[in-house]
C-alpha cells in the first residue's frame, strides 16, 4: 500500500455505510406505501409506475454518466454530493401534499423519487471504482460482496424499523427520519472519505475527449455486454424481493403489517450474512484456478440455487417455511454480486467506473421491468406462478456466464495476493 494512501479496510467500511443507508432510503417507500398510497389517493399501480419510471428508470439511465464522473473527479466528491441528494429527496417525499389532489400528489412524489434515482445512481459504479483502485485483484470479489451485502442490511432494517414508525407516528415520519439519516451519512462520508482519489493515476484526469473515447470502447466490449445482460436478469429477480416481498407477505401469505415488517426483514439479513461468502469463494477459487473461472463458478451456482429455492418457497404451504426458502434464495442471488462487480471493473481497465455504470445500468433496467411487471403478473397469474417465472429468469442469467470469455481468463491469483489487500 502506498504511504499516505487510505487503508483499504477504511475505504470498504465507509462504502458499506453508504451502501447500507442508500438501500434503506430507497426501500422505505415499499413500507410507507401501505398507508401513504390510500392517504394520497394513489393505487398500487400508481406506486409501481412511480417507482419503476420515477426512481428506477432514472437510476438506470444515470449509471454510466455517474461512473464517468467518478472516474474523473473521484469518489469523495461524487458520492458526497449523491448522498446529500438522497437526504433532500427523502425530506421532499415526506412533505408531499395530500390536500392538493391526486394529480399533484402523483407528480410531486414522482419528482422526489426521480431525484432519488439520479442521486443514487453514483453509489455502486463509483463505489466499485474505489474498490478496484484500493484493493488487490485477488480480494476484490470479497470487497465488493461486503459492499453489496451492506445494502441488504439497510433493506432489512427498513421494514423492521420503519413499519413501527409508520404505525405509531404516520407515514410522513418514515421519510423525515430517512432524510435525517441520509444527511448524517453525507457528513460522515465527506469527513472521513479520502480527500483525493484512491489511485495515483486519478490525480491528473485525462482530457475529457480521451476519457470519453476510452469509456466508449469499454462499453462496446462483447464480454461486458453479455455480463451486463446476465446482470439485468439477476437484478430483475432481486427486485421482485426488494420491492414486492412486503406486499407478498401481507397479500399472498395473509400476514399483518407489523408481522410483515418483522418477517420481511429476514431475507435481507440472511443475505447480508451469507452473500459475502460468495465473494470469499470466488477469490479462493481464483487462487486454485483463475480469477475469471472462480467468479464464473460462484455466479452460476448462486443463481441456480436461487431459482430452485424460489420455486420451493412459492409452493410450500407454511408461510414461515416460505420465508425461510425465499430468504435463502435472496442470499444465493446476492452471493453472485462480488463476482459480477469484480468482473466488470476488471473488464473496465482504466475506466472501472464506466464499466460499473454499464453493468448497473442494465441491472436496473431489469429492475424497471420487474417492478412494473410484478403487480400485473400477480393479478393475471397469481403469486406462485409469478415467482416461478422469475426463477426461470435466474436460470437464464446463470447460463449466460458460459458465454463470457474475458481477456483475464488466464489471470491466476496468488496466495500472497489472497492473504490481504
Amino acid at each position: 500500500m502506498r504511504p499516505g494512501a487510505p487503508r483499504p479496510a477504511v475505504v470498504v467500511a465507509l462504502l458499506a455505510l453508504v451502501s447500507l443507508v442508500g438501500y434503506a432510503l430507497r426501500t422505505n417507500v415499499s413500507v410507507a406505501q401501505e398507508y401513504m398510497a390510500p392517504a394520497l389517493g394513489l393505487s398500487l399501480a400508481d406506486m409501481g409506475t412511480i417507482s419503476a419510471l420515477g426512481f428506477q428508470l432514472a437510476y438506470a439511465v444515470f449509471q454510466i454518466p455517474a461512473g464517468f464522473l467518478g472516474d474523473r473527479f473521484g469518489s469523495r466528491v461524487v458520492l458526497g454530493l449523491a448522498v446529500l441528494g438522497w437526504a433532500i429527496s427523502s425530506f421532499a417525499t415526506g412533505l408531499v401534499p395530500a390536500t392538493a389532489g391526486v394529480t399533484v400528489a402523483f407528480v410531486t412524489l414522482f419528482a422526489a423519487r426521480l431525484l432519488l434515482g439520479v442521486s443514487q445512481a453514483a453509489t455502486y459504479p463509483v463505489g466499485a471504482m474505489a474498490i478496484a483502485q484500493a484493493i488487490a485483484p485477488a480480494r476484490r470479489a470479497t470487497a465488493n460482496a461486503v459492499f453489496i451485502s451492506a445494502a441488504l442490511i439497510g433493506a432489512g432494517l427498513a421494514p423492521l424499523t420503519l413499519a413501527p414508525v409508520m404505525v405509531h407516528i404516520g407515514w410522513r415520519a418514515v421519510f423525515l427520519a430517512s432524510g435525517a439519516v441520509g444527511l448524517m451519512t453525507a457528513i460522515v462520508w465527506l469527513t472521513f472519505a479520502p480527500a483525493r482519489p484512491v489511485s495515483d493515476t486519478a490525480h491528473r484526469a485525462p482530457p475529457i475527449g480521451d476519457q470519453f473515447r476510452a469509456a466508449r470502447a469499454v462499453l462496446k466490449d462483447r464480454n461486458l455486454v453479455i455480463l451486463s445482460l446476465a446482470y439485468a436478469m439477476e437484478a430483475a429477480v432481486f427486485f421482485v424481493f426488494i420491492f414486492w416481498f412486503f406486499r407478498y407477505l401481507t397479500e399472498g401469505r395473509g400476514m399483518t403489517v407489523l408481522a410483515s415488517g418483522v418477517w420481511g426483514s429476514i431475507p435481507y439479513f440472511a443475505a447480508a450474512c451469507i452473500a459475502p461468502f460468495g465473494g470469499l469463494a470466488a477469490d479462493a477459487l481464483g487462487v486454485r484456478f483463475t480469477l475469471a473461472r472462480g467468479r464464473q463458478v460462484v455466479a452460476m451456482a448462486g443463481l441456480l440455487c436461487a431459482a430452485l429455492l424460489m420455486v420451493v418457497g412459492a409452493n410450500v404451504a407454511s408461510p414461515l417455511l416460505a420465508v425461510g426458502a425465499l430468504s435463502l434464495s435472496v442470499a444465493c442471488i446476492n452471493s453472485t454480486e462480488g463476482a459480477f462487480w469484480a468482473t466488470a471493473t476488471t473488464l473496465g481497465k482504466s475506466n472501472p467506473g464506466a464499466a460499473g455504470g454499464a453493468l448497473n445500468f442494465m441491472g436496473n433496467l431489469g429492475g424497471v421491468v420487474s417492478i412494473w411487471a410484478v403487480p400485473r403478473m400477480k393479478d393475471a397469474w397469481g403469486w406462485t406462478a409469478m415467482l416461478g417465472f422469475w426463477a426461470a429468469v435466474a436460470v437464464a442469467s446463470a447460463l449466460l456466464w458460459l458465454f463470457i470469455r474475458p481477456g483475464v481468463s488466464t489471470e491466476r491469483a496468488t496466495t500472497a495476493d489472497a492473504s490481504g489487500p
